[in-house]
């Protein structure tokens, strides 16, 4: 998919890969939606180095949302539908790490699931309605391959009764996203969807340092990656390890388990979004 003229939504293009990926984007799309954490006032700089590599003409909106509360999430996807009747692609690359204790979101989920999976899903299933209305739609969501040695604990996603660390929180975290991906390859409204997950790479970003100290690749690295599979076309379901199609862990493959965890997702978003993922 050539993503010049294409209207774009990119979550968490603030800070990391996504400020690296919205400014190797912005030349290309007609509408770049992004979205962050930080009020609008505080993204001046980053707005403008984005309009000024914009093709003449094309629009940029900026959005702040918070991950750690859904309703602000629903907002998001409300300004999102109030601003465009079309997305062709959706990026759900917002993530936070795992904070050094257990911490719970305002709605009483483990805080590292929500921002990194519940918000991600209550807003894609927002937004389903826009995507692929008019040509092929595309949902690429950002993951990890820490996800490849996690375990999904289904009878305590919010890590109560298991121990908890933060990296433990956050590999279980993209691993419910990378299922949740499978499962929604399979379930998309229209044909003309298509969803997929991916591996950007180890780079060096806060959130690799909190959890695993220094190290990586530059953001730009794994910006690129994300370009690379957003334009990607007929592999509705694929993981990419960067930008090459391989294997997830097979817990995301198992149906069963993918059916269990939608069934939870639907109790989860059930204040929200009455009518749950779809």
């Amino acid at each position: 998919m050539n993503l010049v003229g294409k209207t774009v939504v990119l979550t968490g293009a603030t800070t990391g890969i996504g400020r690296a990926t919205a400014l190797a984007l912005a030349p290309q799309p007609a509408m770049l939606i992004i979205h962050g954490p930080q009020e609008p006032t505080e993204m001046v700089g980053l707005t403008r180095s984005l309009q000024a590599r914009m093709a003449p003409g094309a629009e940029l909106a900026y959005f702040c949302a918070d991950y750690g509360d859904l309703a602000s999430v629903v907002q998001l996807a409300r300004d999102i539908r109030s601003l465009t009747h079309r997305v062709d692609v959706l990026i759900n690359n917002a993530a936070r790490p795992g904070p050094p204790s257990r911490s719970l979101s305002s709605d009483g989920n483990e805080l590292t699931l929500q921002t990194n999976y519940l918000a991600p899903v209550a807003l894609t299933t927002q937004l389903l309605g826009l995507i692929g209305r008019d040509q092929p739609g595309r949902i690429v969501n950002i993951a990890s391959a820490t996800h490849l040695s996690a375990e999904l604990y289904l009878d305590d996603l919010n890590l109560a009764h298991h121990a908890y660390s933060p990296v433990i929180a956050y590999a279980q975290s993209k691993l419910a996203l990378v299922t949740y991906t499978c499962w929604l390859s399979q379930h998309l409204p229209r044909p003309s969807m298509a969803a997929v997950s991916m591996h950007p790479g180890v780079i060096a970003t806060t959130l690799l340092h909190q959890m695993f100290g220094a190290g990586g690749d530059l953001p730009e690295h794994g910006a690129s990656n994300i370009l690379q599979v957003a334009s990607h076309t007929g592999d509705n379901g694929t993981y990419y390890d960067e930008q090459r199609p391989a294997s997830p862990n097979p817990t995301a493959l198992d149906a069963t388990t993918q059916n269990r965890l939608h069934q939870l997702t639907l109790a989860a978003l059930a204040t929200v979004l009455p009518h749950g993922p779809r």
